[in-house]
């Protein structure tokens, strides 16, 4: 049984590169194109299972060309292909990426398959490696309620739920409690404090006040700021490693497998914060998702 269960997204990467991002309307003669494996569960997957961790990766693909380049991908990575269920009324995801010249993206996402994940079937498929694992690490690119059910059932079997809130939506008040640990961005945490009525005007005040629904750790990305840890022990500030940019699609992702990684292996949350830090600072000196998401030595090299 595997360490870390990650439920989640595939989705297939068509990706454009131009000197700027189009407004509404407008099209932008672009440059590079890039076609891969992508999705916010499989890149969390991906980046943890490269940081040596044992992981099982739950997802659903379609049956068609993008679905078995995902399982090629997925099992070339070392993920377990009994995670890899197929459906055969939807397609498989597909994300459309715009990449500009100082490196921020615009991404719109079909999800496809992804949203007959059920909580019921995946308690019935996987309820014995769910029993046995660490951690449970799942995003929103699947439904809310496969996020909030999934994590209902793990805060009840005693297995800590991580949750990563992207893309951006409103959670219910009372799924909160459920998870231990979220890491929202600052847009991600503006979409939740805006969804609860919290009062709170900056960053800080806003994780600390989601701190009141039951949350023992909020971490907060900030990009090249680094990233912001809310417990009941108070605040802390964790700083950037800096790098040179070149594409920052994916860096969440990367910051979730890190951090994951690192707990699973025992370490305390300051430290699993900083190795999480260290991943997204790797992953954004790399064009695409796959390339970004480093291996241990990648990490130990930011010194």
């Amino acid at each position: 049984m595997a360490d870390l269960v990650v439920v989640g997204s595939y989705n297939a990467g068509l990706s454009v590169q131009s000197a700027r991002l189009p407004a509404p309307g407008e099209t932008v003669v672009g440059g590079r194109f890039e076609n891969g494996p992508g999705g916010k569960g499989a890149n969390q997957a991906i980046g943890a299972r490269r940081l040596g961790t044992d992981v099982l990766f739950v997802t659903r693909i379609g049956a068609d060309a993008f679905g078995a380049a995902a399982r090629a991908v997925l099992l070339a990575e070392g993920l377990p292909e009994r995670g890899i269920t197929t459906d055969d009324r939807s397609p498989t995801g597909v994300a459309l990426i715009l990449v500009d010249a100082a490196g921020q993206n615009a991404i719109s996402v079909a999800p496809g398959a992804n949203l007959e994940l059920s909580v019921p079937g995946v308690l019935r498929d996987f309820g014995d490696d769910l029993r046995a694992c660490q951690y449970l690490l799942m995003q929103l690119e699947c439904t809310a309620e496969l996020a909030a059910g999934l994590a209902s059932w793990a805060h009840d079997a005693g297995i800590r739920a991580v949750l990563n809130p992207a893309p951006a939506r409103p959670l219910p008040p009372e799924a909160l409690a459920s998870f231990g640990i979220i890491t929202p961005n600052e847009g991600e945490l503006r979409t939740i404090a805006d969804s609860l009525g919290l009062a709170g005007t900056t960053t800080a005040e806003l994780a600390q006040q989601l701190l009141g629904y039951g949350i023992p750790d909020v971490v907060v990305t900030l990009g090249e700021r680094g990233a912001l840890w809310a417990s009941a022990a108070g605040l802390r500030h964790f700083g950037p490693y800096p790098v040179d940019a070149v594409d920052t699609t994916g860096a969440g992702d990367a910051f979730c497998a890190g951090l994951v990684a690192a707990l699973v292996r025992g370490e305390p949350m300051e430290s699993a914060i900083d190795h999480g830090c260290r991943a997204g600072a790797f992953c954004v000196t790399r064009n695409g998702v796959i390339d970004g998401l480093g291996y241990p030595a990648d990490l130990a090299a930011l010194g």
